[in-house]
């Protein structure tokens, strides 16, 4: 029994075994869905790897291969022809890029299972209009950078035997051509038959703004299914000739409705690519404050492009083309209103846009759109991720009766009231926690002593952080612009004003720091420039909570700049000597002539810098006063920067008054020499020590050298330890020295005694 249970599960895990080798074959890294582009199309295949055999299919074609040293050969069966393609897989396994032979790249990246931004289109060609809507579908869509949608407009096309339409390219790029062809086209897809007992039937599609129409023809085919008949290459490019041209991004010009919707769309798919400012752009938001226009023009593209997924997305080919007409278009109507494109603008100025009207009324058409079925119409590539929309369809989810609104014309919903409440709740509460870690900081030794006024600058800061954070919780709540018009210029005046309060107090720290290290520092530069930093960082600061808030409160900020420009010359005039200093404060940091500590010596100046402000210098005088020196006229004068000396100069003489011998005065020198040669702070090589005068006194010895150093302190102790020396060497060779005297001083005060 025991021997019978072994065999069962030996038998059954080799039954596993050969079960999971076989799956593990059949699903190697080539395995999976793809959607794979190449220069004028693309497509969604399914490859099956089979040990090193790869294949799959899309529409009309098949990719067949084998797998060499990691790199894919094989062909691509299109319609009869065959092509040769190289690929090599990348090193995570979701994507691979290649050539074919003639020279064409070919790039493919996995799709994810059950992402549905890139579900495979399928062509409907049950009658003449389901197969015209399925061709331009695919192709719209296919022309905003979904380039696989190109092969469903293939399958809703005849190509007929032309040998000009037989290969792969050239159907791909036909298939480009034909959509160029019909969107010049304005018509309602209603006015195609949907149901005929004709094998074939011939539409003119005329273009909007002129007499011309555009003629194709759509056919049943043997099985039964309706397509575009496609004309042969040379005509197709002869009725592309003919017409007018356009660039193909010229739609971004927004002058036609069918240019705004299309942009409008091209923004909503690349939204996180730069796509958010175009889509922003075609929407009329001159009802909506300054201020506020970024944030609730992003908050109506997201509400108006759900409306479009959910009432059902026209065909841009239903939009005129056409800006010759005023008249607005109207894209749905609703109860609560209506979305419509319009003019904006005149003259060649002209753009259109969505409605100011339709902007203001959005959150109500998506309340009412709300109540329709999901058609889910668009492409989900084209509707972005919203933090607003996935909170909001949590609430719809568990507590619905807070989708409902508040009375008034904002549109309030009772989720987003309740939302805003406890954020600003948390912004207090981060407040009271960010102020008082900021205050346990500002009490250490180390920062206590720069700061002048500890609780209100940790009260500002904390205020300014809390509600930068908390306005990015608020931002997600989505509160319509009607409500924000008021509360946002009010909050953020406040917010400007206490961030300017705690900037300018940050300033006054960081130049206490920054001066306290630069006592520290041998270059005196650096205080002068920190001090004149600092007085520009203040002013910076006001002009940009000037600026800041005339942005806040709708002023015209080019106006203001204008009018400061024009009232400047008048304020020129009358504070002509404070520009003048400030300019000049300006020219001493560009020129440096001076650093704090040098004493400097300009006209009747004379004394030791202290500082350099954006007015004024204040210079420390012989007899301790202050004296502040206007920088406009310290620039124009001559300035004797003592304190700038590279080498000091050390003239003096001794006398020897007795002892004196040949033999002694030769040693006395010589020790000097010698001294001053083995200090490092004197210039051995241009030190002169000799006897220069005999005379009744006595022998005066001169002595001169150059002392190394730009610092009067350290001059001065050289010199003292100097005099010292000699004091000792004139000892040690039992010479007596008098006290330094200027010898022609010395020789008046011989002739007053002997008078």
């Amino acid at each position: 029994m025991t021997g019978g249970g072994g065999m069962i599960r030996l038998v059954m895990i080799l039954l596993w075994a050969v079960l999971t080798a076989g799956t593990a074959a059949a699903d190697g890294p080539w395995s999976g869905e793809w959607e794979i582009t190449w220069g004028n199309g693309g497509a969604i295949v399914r490859l099956e790897q089979d040990g090193a055999a790869v294949g799959g299919s899309f529409g009309s074609g098949q990719i067949q291969g084998t797998l060499r040293d990691g790199r894919f050969d094989g062909q691509i069966l299109y319609n009869g022809d065959v092509e040769t393609v190289t690929a090599t897989l990348s090193a995570d396994q979701q994507s691979f890029a290649g050539t074919t032979e003639s020279g064409d790249w070919l790039n493919g990246l996995r799709i994810a299972p059950g992402d549905p931004h890139a579900a495979a289109v399928e062509a409907d060609l049950a009658n003449p209009r389901a197969a015209l809507r399925s061709f331009l579908m695919a192709a719209n869509l296919a022309q905003a950078d979904k380039p696989y949608a190109l092969n469903a407009a293939i399958d809703s096309i005849d190509f007929g035997s032309d040998a000009g339409w037989a290969s792969r390219e050239a159907r791909f790029s036909g298939a480009r051509q034909l959509f160029d062809l019909i969107d010049r086209a304005t018509f309602n897809l209603a006015a195609i038959p949907d149901d005929t007992a004709e094998q074939r039937l011939s539409l003119q599609l005329p273009e909007a703004g002129s007499k011309s129409v555009v003629n194709i023809d759509m056919q049943r085919g043997a099985d039964g299914k309706w397509r575009i008949v496609m004309p042969p290459p040379a005509s197709l490019r002869a009725e592309l000739d003919a017409g007018p041209s356009q660039t193909a991004d010229g739609f971004r010009q927004l002058q036609s409705p069918r240019d705004t919707l299309r942009a409008f769309l091209d923004g909503m798919l690349h939204w996180n690519s730069g796509g958010e400012a175009q889509a922003i752009d075609t929407i009329d938001l001159s009802r909506v404050p300054e201020v506020l226009r970024k944030a609730e023009g992003a908050l109506v593209a997201q509400y108006l492009v759900r409306i479009i997924d959910r009432v059902g997305h026209h065909t841009l080919q239903n939009v005129p083309n056409s800006g010759e007409s005023r008249e607005p278009f109207v894209y749905f109507e609703l109860p609560a209103g209506r979305i419509a494109i319009e003019p904006v603008g005149t003259g060649k100025d002209t753009r259109w846009k969505f409605s100011a009207e339709t902007a203001a009324n959005i959150r109500s058409l998506y309340s009412s759109a709300e109540q329709l079925p999901d058609n889910h119409a668009l492409d989900p590539g084209f509707i972005p991720a919203s933090s607003m929309f996935a909170l909001r369809d949590q609430v719809k989810r568990y507590a619905p009766a807070l989708l409902r609104g508040l009375p008034g014309p904002a549109h309030v919903e009772y989720w987003q009231l309740l939302a805003s409440l406890v954020a600003l709740l948390a912004i207090v509460l981060l407040t009271l926690i960010l102020r008082a870690a900021l205050l346990w900081l500002m009490s250490r030794n180390a920062v206590r002593r720069h700061v002048v006024n500890p609780r209100r600058l940790a009260l500002g800061l904390a205020m300014g952080i809390s509600f930068i954070i908390g306005s990015r919780f608020v931002a997600t709540v989505g509160l319509p612009a009607a409500a924000r018009q008021y509360t946002v210029p009010v909050l953020g005046t406040l917010l400007i004003v206490i961030i300017a309060y705690a900037l300018w107090q940050l300033v006054v720290f960081v130049l206490s720091v920054l001066q306290e290290l630069a006592e520290k520092t041998e270059t005196a530069v650096d205080n002068i420039l920190i001090t004149f930093a600092a007085g520009v960082a203040k002013l910076s600061i006001v002009l940009g909570a000037v600026l800041i808030l005339s942005y806040l409160w709708s002023l015209p900020t080019s106006g203001l700049i204008a009018g400061l420009g024009i009232s400047g010359l008048a304020v020129a005039f009358a504070s002509k000597e404070t520009l003048s200093n400030i300019f000049g404060a300006g020219i001493l940091l560009g020129d440096r002539p001076f650093g704090k500590g040098d004493r400097i010596i300009a006209g009747d100046v004379n004394g030791w810098v202290e500082s350099v402000g954006l007015r004024s210098t204040r210079v420390r005088t012989l007899y301790d006063s202050v004296l502040v020196v206007p920088n406009g006229k310290l620039a124009d004068m001559v300035v004797n920067n003592l304190g700038a000396r590279r080498k000091r100069s050390l003239s003096t003489t001794v006398i020897v008054t007795s002892g004196a011998t040949p033999a002694r005065m030769e040693a006395f020198t010589r020790d000097i020499r010698q001294r001053i040669a083995d200090d490092p702070i004197f210039e051995g090589k241009w030190a002169e020590v000799n006897i220069s005068r005999m005379w009744s006194e006595g022998i005066d010895v001169e002595i001169s050298s150059m002392v190394e150093t730009r610092s009067g302190r350290a001059s001065r102790e050289a010199t003292h330890k100097l005099y010292l020396d000699i004091m000792r060497i004139a000892e040690a060779n039992g010479l007596t020295l008098a006290h330094a005297t200027d010898p022609a001083a010395a020789e008046g005060e011989a002739a007053a005694a002997k008078a």
